[in-house]
C-alpha cells in the first residue's frame, strides 16, 4: 500500500476557500488571514464555532483524535504552514492552543451578544489589529483591512444580512468607515475604538466618545 506523505509546504487560501490537511496529525499555523472553524455533528446542520487568526494552530482536535467534526475555510486570503513539532516543544504548542482557545471563545462571546453595531465593531477591530499591516499604524490614518464577505459576517455576528449592511451604511455616515468595498473596509481604528454604541437604541445609532483624542 502506497503511503501519502504530508504536503509540508505553506498552503495559501483564496477567501471562501476550505481547508484540509491530507494528514489527519499535522498540525498548521496560520500565519496571514483569518479562518472560521465550523462544528458539523453528525446529522445536524454545520454552526460557527470560533476563528482562527494569525499566530493560531489548527488541527489539534484531529491531532488528538476527538469526534467532533469541525470544517474550516478562509475568511479572507490567508496563508498556513505546517507545525514539525516532537516531545517538549509538541507540549508546549498544546498548552498555548489551549489558552488561545479560552480567548477565541471569549471573543466568539463579545461578536455574538449585544447590539449589531456593538458586534460589527469588535470584529473590524479585530480584523485589524489581526491583519498583516506593518506599514500602516494601526492607531493613525485610516487604512484598508480585509473583512469576510456578507454572508460570513452574518454568521459570524448572528446578525441578518440586512442588518450588517444597514450599520455600516450608519458607520459611514458618521464617518467611522471611510470606505466599503467587497471584502475591504477602510477606516482608523482610532476613530473606530472611540464609537459609543447609543444604549437602548438601534444598534446602527452611533456617535462620538467626548473622551475620543483630538476632541
Amino acid at each position: 500500500m502506497t503511503t501519502v506523505q504530508p504536503d509540508n509546504t505553506p498552503r495559501q487560501l483564496a477567501p471562501r476557500e476550505g481547508f484540509m490537511a491530507e494528514a489527519p496529525h499535522l498540525l498548521w499555523r496560520v500565519t496571514r488571514g483569518a479562518l472560521r472553524i465550523d462544528s458539523a455533528p453528525q446529522g445536524e446542520a454545520s454552526r460557527f464555532v470560533r476563528l482562527a487568526l494569525p499566530g493560531d494552530v489548527v488541527g489539534v482536535e484531529r491531532w488528538a483524535g476527538t469526534h467532533d467534526s469541525l470544517s474550516q475555510h478562509a475568511l479572507i486570503a490567508s496563508e498556513l504552514v505546517p507545525v514539525q513539532a516532537n516531545g517538549p516543544e509538541m507540549m508546549l504548542i498544546l498548552m498555548e492552543s489551549v489558552v488561545v482557545a479560552h480567548q477565541r471563545c471569549r471573543e466568539v462571546v463579545s461578536l455574538r451578544t449585544g447590539p449589531a453595531a456593538r458586534r460589527i465593531q469588535a470584529l473590524l477591530l479585530l480584523f485589524a489589529h489581526s491583519a498583516e499591516a506593518a506599514d500602516v499604524p494601526v492607531d493613525q490614518a485610516a487604512h484598508d483591512v480585509a473583512v469576510p464577505n456578507l454572508a460570513d459576517l452574518s454568521d459570524i455576528l448572528d446578525v441578518a444580512p440586512e442588518t450588517v449592511s444597514r450599520v455600516f451604511g450608519s458607520l459611514r455616515e458618521h464617518n467611522f468607515l471611510q470606505g466599503r468595498r467587497p471584502q475591504k473596509a477602510r477606516f482608523s481604528t482610532q476613530a473606530l475604538r472611540g464609537l459609543e454604541i447609543v444604549a437602548g437604541m438601534s444598534g446602527a445609532i452611533v456617535q462620538r466618545k467626548v473622551q475620543l483624542a483630538g476632541a
